[in-house]
């Protein structure tokens, strides 16, 4: 019974770790030559013309299904909005949400 529990409980606790492997890589955002390499559960600034390298732009990221809720920090407001990632193959969907706004920017996989 102990080898039972033991074995679910490890399969529950990977589950997540599992999840982010889809988005976990480097993506090119496409402004500034800016490359973003999202790790675990956040994602820094690995190469860029504006930003420097190590910079934390998405945390707290939490897989909900077929997608990802995270904070994504806007360097040009210095604020972090909430956002939405979306796998789409090559491309990674993020949709950041501001009160009633919102804005689905396209990533290109490396």
């Amino acid at each position: 019974m102990k080898t039972i529990v033991f074995t679910i409980c490890i399969l529950l606790s990977t589950f997540p770790m599992t999840a982010q492997d889809n988005i976990s890589g480097v993506w090119d955002l496409g402004e500034g030559n800016t490359k973003l390499e999202i790790k675990g559960s956040e994602g820094k600034v690995i190469s860029s013309d504006n930003l420097e390298a190590g910079t934390l732009l998405l945390k707290d990221i939490i897989s909900n299904n077929d997608k990802w809720n995270a904070k994504l920090y806007s360097p040009k407001k210095k604020k972090w909005f909430d956002a939405t990632l979306k796998d789409s193959g090559n491309l990674l969907l993020v949709t950041i949400k501001a009160g009633f706004m919102s804005k689905t920017l396209e990533w290109m996989k490396e």
